[in-house]
């Protein structure tokens, strides 16, 4: 499928944009997703960030009152406090299309390069992410529904390990090396505590 027109980016229809903001940011101490920078919260930078992207973009929380500023949908987890797998579970009840992208709600620096990157690298398995000096970015991937029933199996049996998931589903896992390495792990970088903050500001 062709997704420019006229050297301009079609807005993708066929794949939800979604941004995870269930956490408990219990190491930061306050909402992550509400930590200011450049005079926006991060999930408005990563809202707008999206937008450019896709056509429909989502966020899954148990807050449905915090984000509500951004006008674009919310919906709860359906399985309480069991991390980024129910997140991922709700979006695929939560929406209709085939592929979801899923992104956390701490990576205020990612940007439409990226997105778009690991979209166009995305052909087969359940899931694709990206390897960064070895560290797999669960949470920064383009997963597909036919993952939902294993998904939904491990939610059952309280298996909540996004790593295990993968070892059970077909996951296509980008190796990014060199410079594109580089400038995709500032892209993904994670605030994850005060002092990760203080040191962005």
């Amino acid at each position: 499928m062709d997704y420019w027109i006229d050297g301009v980016m079609k807005l993708r229809s066929d794949i939800t944009g979604v941004i995870l903001a269930g956490g408990r940011s219990s190491r930061m101490g306050q909402d992550k997703a509400l930590l200011m920078y450049k005079d926006k919260p991060f999930i408005q930078h990563i809202t707008e960030t999206l937008k450019q992207v896709f056509e429909k973009v989502i966020i899954i929380s148990d807050d449905t009152e915090a984000y509500k500023f951004l006008n674009i949908p919310i919906y709860e987890d359906i399985y309480k406090n069991c991390g980024p797998l129910s997140g991922i579970h709700s979006t695929f009840i939560n929406s209709t299309t085939e592929n979801i992208f899923i992104t956390s709600c701490d990576v205020p620096f990612i940007n439409s390069v990226a997105v778009q990157y690991i979209l166009d690298h995305h052909s087969q398995g359940d899931a694709t992410v990206f390897s960064i000096d070895q560290h797999i970015q669960p949470l920064f991937g383009v997963y597909n529904r036919s993952c939902f029933m294993k998904l939904e199996n491990h939610l059952e049996q309280k298996q909540y390990s996004v790593l295990q998931f993968f070892n059970n589903i077909p996951t296509n896992v980008i190796q990014l090396k060199s410079s594109l390495a580089i400038d995709f792990s500032e892209n993904l970088k994670n605030v994850n505590t005060p002092e990760d903050y203080r040191r962005l500001l």
